[in-house]
């Protein structure tokens, strides 16, 4: 399947600004989604969507059709922007609660899933709360890329390939990723149970 942005990739590399704002329109709500949900806070999301839309308008001739999508490259330096802003800005955070996580082995569960119902009461009012925090602390445990690849298949619907070419990595280890992801959250979540 070929990259249904080529041709105005190559307008756009070219200097057309009529491809770009094609371009930018096409992709922006899902790419914002995807820097909200890896970054977990909106204006922080949005002052990373602007790094990255000037380094595509700055960097868009050195994109390379031959070598991938697109969309692909797009989300590559969203990825990396987000990466980058995590490490320096050191927030943990990660995808709604209710949104699949894929296991890297064909299965999926949502995340709210992963932590065994309780008995309702009074005194559980604040559960979700509570789950909110546990999961953001389970999340903690994810390393940035490993996140970034949880949801770029479970909020894009990447394929392996599309990850592993948006993140640099093989597919095995986008595999990988995946299957330990949900395995520390797991985990993490399972304490959340006992308390």
């Amino acid at each position: 399947m070929g990259d249904p942005d080529q041709s105005l990739a190559g307008q756009a590399s070219s200097g057309d600004r009529e491809a770009l704002t094609a371009l930018y329109r096409q992709h922006k709500g899902p790419l914002l989604g995807f820097l909200i949900r890896t970054l977990g806070e909106k204006p922080l999301a949005e002052d990373v969507f602007q790094e990255v839309w000037m380094k595509v308008i700055t960097g868009i001739g050195r994109f390379d059709n031959t070598r991938g999508t697109f969309r692909a490259w797009l989300f590559r330096v969203g990825a990396n922007a987000a990466v980058d802003r995590i490490r320096w800005e050191g927030l943990r955070r990660g995808p709604e609660l209710d949104r699949p996580i894929d296991d890297g082995e064909g299965g999926a569960t949502r995340v709210i899933d992963l932590v065994p119902s309780r008995e309702p009461g009074p005194d559980r009012e604040g559960d979700s709360t509570f789950l909110g925090q546990a999961m953001d602390r389970a999340l903690q445990k994810l390393p940035p890329f490993q996140r970034a690849a949880i949801l770029l298949r479970n909020q894009q619907g990447m394929s392996m390939e599309e990850i592993a070419e948006t993140l640099g990595v093989p597919q095995g280890t986008v595999k990988s990723m995946l299957h330990r992801g949900a395995r520390t959250l797991r985990r993490s979540l399972a304490s959340w149970k006992r308390s």
